[in-house]
């Protein structure tokens, strides 16, 4: 019993360094003035209507959620880790927006919602961990109505980010992940401490392909952050040069097929 407890209790504590390293990384300044633009563009495509409600799946500690809510959205925020549902509850209720945005632990495998429980649906950076993503996609697209739209943003595995570091790795022989070719992407199979973590970049032209054969149309893709080579570098001046390239990127070019950040905004039929 106390071997037991002693296990949950390295786990717990690695899942939270985990999403501690994962803050650091994402959740600064340069990171969150990229977000606040890509939201403003999602949601200029969204129109969502006044109280429109908004599921996003693998919310995290609620990052993406809170910036659902000030735009307008009533937001269902869920995730499967009980350690980062804490997180978010406690950065939700300092940010003031308890009344917009409600927390619910769910599997994203098999979500306890009826069939076209919301308008919107929100997947930001999910399916890239989830080994079953026939599964989830099905999953994702059932809870949404006729008319409604899902947003998701993945890695792209034909970015020229990734194209290049695949190359250097292949020609160095260097890197610690299994790496395994499937329909879906590339997939990196990493032992943590609080276990195996798989990171897929997907195969774009599946992701959509998936989508549409599940009866959805694609209304609009276009680039993220051209590259997230910033999570490699411990350079403030160096960090914010990538952070201006993606900027002025995002914002004139937008082509999605050499970026690495893809989003995609499908509307259910």
């Amino acid at each position: 019993m106390e071997n037991n407890i002693s296990d949950q209790l390295k786990e717990t504590l690695a899942e939270e360094e985990m999403h501690k390293n994962w803050i650091k990384v994402y959740r600064n300044p340069l990171n969150a003035a990229f977000y606040e633009k890509a939201f403003d563009r999602i949601c200029s495509l969204l129109k969502p209507l006044r109280e429109s409600r908004v599921l996003d799946v693998g919310c995290g500690t609620g990052a993406q959620s809170m910036r659902l809510a000030r735009r307008g959205f009533q937001v269902m925020a869920i995730d499967f880790s009980e350690t980062v549902l804490k997180r978010a509850e406690a950065e939700i209720r300092s940010s003031g927006l308890n009344d917009r945005i409600t927390l619910r632990r769910e599997d994203i495998l098999s979500l306890t919602f009826g069939d076209g429980h919301f308008e919107n649906l929100l997947c930001w950076g999910v399916l890239m961990h989830i080994a079953d993503v026939d599964r989830a996609i099905s999953e994702i697209i059932r809870v949404v109505k006729p008319g409604g739209r899902i947003v998701v943003s993945e890695g792209n595995m034909f970015s020229m980010q990734s194209l290049i570091i695949r190359g250097l790795k292949g020609a160095l022989r260097i890197g610690k992940s299994r790496v395994v070719r499937s329909k879906e992407g590339l997939e990196f199979w990493e032992s943590t401490p609080s276990g195996i973590l798989l990171t897929r970049q997907s195969d774009m032209r599946w992701l959509v392909n998936k989508f549409v054969n599940c009866g959805c149309s694609l209304e609009h893709r276009f680039a993220g952050q051209f590259t997230e080579l910033y999570s490699l570098v411990n350079s403030d001046t160096i960090n914010w040069v990538i952070h201006k390239v993606n900027d002025l990127y995002f914002r004139y070019i937008r082509w999605p097929h050499p970026a690495y950040g893809n989003i995609c905004i499908f509307r259910k039929l």
